[in-house]
């Protein structure tokens, strides 16, 4: 009853939080009269200057007056320790506000003031014993106050040990968590890792990236959260304010592992010299002397800052600091030397200044310069290629830059037509030195590789399929629907070339292929089809053949689908058609059924026309063909290639560019491009001459349109024409005649077909003139 009746008679006013001096409250006030900083003017500078001195000696006194309390403290008996050490409290939150003061205005004041005390000079050097000494204080009590918090919380323990308990119980509770992590965390990490991988594409996507790095950095990341969460538990107990400073050291000391770690993944996957043990060697370490030098740096400042604020012993800790990474500086630039030159000496046309650097590399004083020099050429180097790379998957900057070379490699060609002992090799000797397509030719397995799959996908399974497979001219159609009957690997599957009769003409070759008489009736063959004990696979390549672009020009293709459609079983059909016809066949069916599945195959990439026209030529031998004295501008995609072969891509880069990724256009004017030297007898490539397309630029639309009637049909007669453009015989007939003479077309058998020559000219015509799609 007694200790309740004191507890009632206690004075609450004792626990009244401690006030500051009134020199504190003094140049807090001043300095919150202060504008902001961007506002300040000269006066306010000045202002702000003469506060500052004023604080100097505000924390001089400050200092010596905690100093003074901390010496008689112990003197003093046990019963006035508890007033004592609230005034010493007092001038500690005093002292700790004018200091807070002091770095705030060295901020605030002019560089030279600034400059001035925390510098190297008189003013400096005094401020930075009058901080030695307010450390020193600060020490002292920091010392006395920690024994008095460990007093108490012992003396706590004895009444109530339950929050020490709970303290405990969350540190098992936290290492605890960082025990399964540890355990599950790298199947976990793994599995999302694999999952992500699982769908493959061209460029690594984010999620995969996001889960190789946090492979290699969750183990030291989950022991940094698990230490940092302890020690901010710890932190709360009275006694162990001491314990931030070691959260500092943990801190830093584990993100360094985490940086390492990173960074050596990032060097790994995207250095170029992984097979080279001694560079992988002088990587790791120098990513780890830099790594733990900025955490030595890092610990230093921030416990620095912790301790005396951002005043002069900052300063002059900041500055070593520097001095520090410079000698690291140094001393990589030493230890890359070698490395950095073997790069620079392989560059070509290489600017002065990296001539004076390789001169100077093992000079004992200039040589760290040189290597630096050389060492941000490679670098500005590296970062042009990745973006050149990133750029490069974008097809209007290829074409922009294939472009400019052609215009630029473009000028040769007067050079070449003004030398006498250069030939242009012509006619079929071409196909000796470029080979034809045949039979057995290298295929390009890449192209079209996703529209095979999705179209065996649609075809080879055991359901009813007609599928229409579209394609401009000279794409390889042709090999594309026999690289998926050989991947049916079925003896029923048939390739039928679609005869220029129509549809009469193709119903005699699929009776052919099936083994049917040839004067069997469409009733006949459909009964066969139905009857017919395995599944059949019809490919029916140049199916526009029984289209024409004129009012009821599809009734023949639509007669042979309904046919096969009567045929019911599970039969696969797949039409090849030019993409023009298609286009016409589109818009006069409109949103109308006629095929289960579409496919477009695309265009040729630039490594593709390369990987195909690298096939077909030959580099030694009777019929090898040279590269040698075609120019070309360096790309920075050719970095690691000799001369000839640069001009070797970059030729092809200009053909793919001109054929628009037609490799039958590449390949015909890559044929235009030999010549013939009369002196050595050896075959050399040299720009080729590209028609003059400005006559087809200003031809009249009825002409234009025979044009495209013409592309549509692939061959057609003049009556065939007459019919789809509605023009008179006689107009179609002086047409043709004008396209033949300027070799627009050929002729066979009577029958009109665009001039490979001027092929690409006249389907990029159409397209600007919205008469076609490509």
């Amino acid at each position: 009853m007694f200790s309740v009746c004191v507890a009632a008679e206690i004075d609450w006013s004792d626990y009244d939080s401690q006030t500051l001096s009134t020199q504190s409250i003094e140049v807090k006030e001043k300095i919150d009269s202060l504008p902001e900083p961007h506002l300040a003017s000269k006066r306010d500078l000045s202002h702000a200057a003469n506060l500052l001195s004023y604080t100097f000696s505000q924390v001089a006194s400050q200092r010596g007056e905690l100093s003074e309390s901390l010496k008689s403290y112990h003197q003093l008996p046990s019963e006035q320790k508890q007033s004592a050490w609230e005034q010493i409290e007092t001038q500690k939150l005093s002292l700790d506000s004018l200091n807070h003061s002091k770095a705030w205005l060295l901020k605030y004041v002019s560089s030279d003031v600034n400059n001035r005390y925390t510098g190297f000079g008189p003013d400096g050097v005094r401020q930075l014993w009058q901080e030695a000494a307010v450390t020193q204080t600060i020490v002292r009590y920091q010392f006395i106050a920690q024994l008095r918090n460990l007093i108490t919380f012992a003396q706590d323990l004895r009444v109530s040990p339950v929050p020490a308990i709970l303290v405990v119980i969350k540190i098992l509770l936290v290492f605890g968590v960082l025990k399964f992590w540890l355990k599950a965390g790298h199947n976990f990490v793994i599995s999302r890792l694999e999952l992500a991988k699982q769908h493959p594409r061209r460029k690594e996507s984010l999620s995969t990236t996001f889960w190789r790095y946090a492979n290699r950095i969750h183990k030291p990341l989950a022991w940094l959260i698990a230490i940092h969460i302890v020690l901010l538990i710890l932190l709360e107990l009275p006694g162990f304010s001491g314990l931030s400073y070691v959260d500092i050291i943990v801190r830093w000391s584990f993100t360094a592992v985490i940086v390492i770690k990173l960074v050596t993944e990032f060097a790994s996957f995207h250095s170029h010299s992984n097979n080279i043990s001694g560079i992988v060697q002088l990587r790791m370490s120098t990513i780890k002397l830099w790594v733990w030098t900025g955490v030595f740096v890092g610990i230093i400042l921030t416990s620095t800052k912790l301790s005396v604020n951002e005043g002069t012993i900052y300063s002059w800790v900041q500055s070593s600091m520097l001095l520090i990474f410079l000698v690291i500086l140094v001393k990589t630039l030493v230890s890359w030397r070698s490395v950095v030159f073997q790069q620079v000496n392989k560059m070509e046309d290489a600017p002065p200044y990296i001539h004076w650097a390789i001169d100077h590399q093992k000079h004992w004083l200039l040589s760290p310069v040189a290597t630096a020099i050389g060492m941000v050429v490679l670098i500005r180097q590296r970062l042009f290629f990745e973006l050149y790379q990133n750029l490069s998957q974008y097809q209007m900057f290829k074409h922009a830059l294939a472009y400019l070379f052609r215009v630029e490699v473009a000028k040769q060609s007067q050079i070449a037509e003004e030398s006498q002992h250069m030939k242009r090799i012509k006619g079929d000797e071409a196909f000796n030195y470029i080979a034809p397509g045949h039979q057995d030719s290298t295929l390009v397995e890449d192209y079209g590789k996703e529209q095979l799959n999705e179209l065996s996908r649609y075809v080879l399974a055991n359901i009813p399929a007609m599928v229409m497979v579209c394609s401009e001219r000279g794409l390889g159609l042709t090999t594309f629907l026999k690289r998926l009957l050989y991947r049916s690997k079925s003896e029923h599957g048939y390739y039928i070339n679609c005869p220029h009769g129509g549809f009469n003409e193709l119903l005699k070759a699929i009776k052919a292929e099936l083994g049917m008489p040839e004067d069997a009736t469409e009733i006949e063959l459909v009964k066969h089809l139905r009857k017919a004990e395995h599944r059949i696979l019809l490919c029916i390549d140049n199916s526009q053949r029984l289209v024409s672009p004129k009012v009821g020009g599809l009734s023949e293709l639509m007669k042979f689908t309904k046919l096969v459609r009567r045929g019911r079983n599970n039969h696969g059909v797949v039409l090849g058609i030019d993409q023009s016809t298609w286009r016409f066949i589109d818009r006069a069916r409109g949103e109308r059924l006629l095929f289960d599945k579409v496919l477009a195959l695309p265009r040729w990439s630039e490594q593709q026309i390369a990987d195909l026209l690298q096939t077909r030529i030959a580099k030694e031998g009777e019929h090898a063909i040279s590269f040698a004295g075609l120019k070309l501008p360096k790309q920075w995609d050719e970095q690691d290639l000799t001369e000839e072969e640069r001009a070797e891509m970059g030729f092809y880069r200009i053909l793919w560019d001109y054929s628009d990724g037609n490799p039958t256009v590449a390949l015909r004017f890559f044929r235009m491009s030999l010549h013939r030297d009369k002196t050595d007898d050896q075959v050399y490539v040299r720009i080729f001459k590209a028609p003059d397309a400005k006559e087809l630029e200003t031809m009249p639309k009825p002409m234009l349109a025979v044009l495209r009637a013409i592309v549509q049909l692939e061959v057609a007669s003049a009556e065939e024409l007459s019919d789809c453009t509605q023009l008179s015989f006689s107009e179609v007939l002086n047409t043709l005649r004008y396209f033949q003479n300027r070799g627009f077309i050929e002729l066979l058998d009577d029958k009109a077909k665009i001039s490979s020559h001027w092929f690409r000219y006249i389907t990029d015509t159409l397209h600007n003139q919205h008469l076609l799609v490509k």
